[in-house]
């Protein structure tokens, strides 16, 4: 059993688990879904202020971290050590999801919580993709989705907007200065950036880097977690997928580029009392 804190611990097998804690697929559980930038984190923060109670269990990029990474590392016989480059990350994930149905949701299944320690209210931060919401819908009987949405366009602009160090990849462009005029080549160059963004899109991002006197490594850097991540996760059919299996008192959705981040926090937390 690995401990993620002192409420929280990882075991692949539940017999004989210590006094006080018990199987996290056996308790009610509350799951954030969506991808980078839908303002997951921003939410999470404003909700104490809607007077809610709740234990936030260790995020996606703990587990990610401390279970994901750490045992394929260690199963490859490699020393186990942080990576930090979101795109490797991606494959990491990936590999899980091959070696475990359900990847993240698979790894959330095999948690436990000192329930005597932790608020009745449990949250995870969060899900991602089809493959992930369908095994919790079966791992996690109890659970309760809330799936937070926006734009790709939205989303890349939070992540310059952020400047989240974790927001990293390595990725080698030729156009080195603020607002230089290969930034739109730079963007064509992304691997599948065409499968995300239109031309058109790509105009308009090179010409708002450009007016933000923004460096184009740094652009083609969070474009390229974008379009990493929604070619590993596909949040609409995630979003179709709950909504059709689930009853309304169990899935939440809302766009948050239509509203402000307080406005969001208030109808979850109206949703959930």
């Amino acid at each position: 059993m690995i401990f993620l804190n002192e409420t929280v611990a990882f075991a692949l097998e539940t017999d004989n688990l210590p006094v006080g804690f018990h199987p996290l697929v056996e308790l009610p559980l509350v799951i954030m879904v969506g991808l980078t930038g839908v303002g997951k984190s921003t939410v999470l923060q404003l909700l104490p202020e809607q007077g809610l109670r709740f234990t936030l269990l260790p995020n996606r990029r703990d587990i990610t971290d401390q279970i994901i990474i750490a045992s394929l590392q260690a199963e490859a016989g490699q020393p186990v050590g942080p990576v930090t480059d979101r795109l490797e990350r991606f494959e990491y994930t990936a590999r899980y999801r091959d070696k475990f149905p359900g990847g993240m949701a698979h790894a959330l299944s095999r948690l436990v919580i000192n329930t005597a320690a932790a608020q009745s209210l449990l949250i995870f931060d969060g899900l991602r993709g089809l493959n992930e919401v369908q095994h919790a819908v079966t791992y996690f009987p109890l659970a309760r989705f809330i799936v937070l949405d926006a734009p790709d366009t939205v989303r890349l602009t939070r992540l310059l907007q952020r400047g989240d160090l974790f927001d990293r990849a390595s990725l080698k462009i030729q156009a080195d200065a603020p607002g230089s005029p290969d930034v739109l080549a730079a963007l064509r160059d992304v691997p599948h950036v065409e499968t995300v963004f239109d031309e058109e899109q790509l105009r308009q991002i090179a010409a708002g880097a450009h007016l933000a006197q923004l460096p184009a490594e740094e652009v083609v850097q969070k474009i390229s977690i974008i379009v990493k991540e929604r070619r590993n996760y596909d949040s609409g059919t995630a979003r179709v997928h709950l909504t059709h299996v689930l009853p309304p008192q169990q899935v939440l959705v809302v766009d948050t580029a239509s509203h402000p981040a307080r406005v969001v926090a208030e109808k979850i937390a109206h949703w959930l009392k």
